[in-house]
């Protein structure tokens, strides 16, 4: 910082709100806001699903290998969007989920800077017989 031409020697600040901070919401919706419509304006067939602080793409395909392939995509945009804006996220905490009528464990791998992140065996659900409409 320079005034009165005196220039002070450079300090470390510190950024970011408190875990469970009410003001949390509302900044990461304002501060995210365009990572949204960057994948989806560029991810034909995908969709951005948020709550709290959770960030979630949703894609629909006709098999799970194209799925995991429109969700591949967007994860590099993701990443694309997140480097040119300061953000970072929490890789570690990423997990897939497959919604199918087909009763199989996935096979189909999601490639996003450079992880791969298998579709959570665990949370997979078929869809098919039995569902009623109400």
């Amino acid at each position: 910082m320079v005034l009165d031409g005196k220039e002070e020697e450079a300090q470390e600040v510190q950024t970011g709100i408190p875990q469970g901070s009410p003001a949390a919401p509302i900044l990461f919706v304002t501060y995210l806001s365009g990572i949204f419509e960057e994948v989806e304006r560029r991810c034909e067939g995908v969709k951005a699903l948020s709550f709290a602080d959770d960030i979630s793409w949703w894609a629909e395909g006709a098999t799970e290998e194209e799925v995991a392939g429109r969700l591949s995509k967007a994860g590099e945009v993701a990443g694309e969007w997140a480097a040119k804006n300061g953000v970072t996220f929490d890789h570690n905490k990423s997990e897939a989920m497959l919604f199918s009528r087909k009763r199989r464990e996935p096979t189909a791998v999601i490639r996003t800077g450079g992880r791969e992140i298998s579709f959570n065996k665990e949370a997979t659900r078929w869809l098919g017989s039995g569902w009623t409409r109400i």
